[in-house]
């Protein structure tokens, strides 16, 4: 049985074409910036800073940035995920998740 999945931008060959330019430049600038920027911080910050601290310290910023733009852009943007947390009246925690719409049909 086979199974055609679409989703709701539209056909296959608006597929094809959305997938051979990136729709949001910007964003996927900065999904690649911060992680190759902790990368980079982690191999040359001893170039920079003899202390342990300033280095570690501009790592993880590096990534606290990462997180915060997958979380809240990159996620959103480019895969049409999102998820927050959410306490209800009894103090129970409960894990929202949202995702884009795929359409199949068999």
């Amino acid at each position: 049985m086979i199974q055609r999945c679409f989703s709701r931008y539209g056909n296959e060959e608006e597929l094809a074409l959305r997938k051979a330019k990136i729709s949001t430049p910007l964003a996927t600038f900065f999904h690649l910036f911060f992680r190759v920027g902790a990368i980079v911080a982690y191999l040359f910050c001893d170039w920079f800073s003899k202390s342990f601290v300033t280095c570690f310290l501009i790592i993880l910023l590096f990534f606290f940035l990462d997180f915060w733009s997958v979380k809240n852009v990159t996620g959103r943007l480019l895969v049409g995920l999102r998820w927050w947390n959410q306490i209800d009246e009894d103090g129970k925690s409960h894990w929202i998740f949202e995702a884009k719409k795929v359409f199949c049909f068999l």
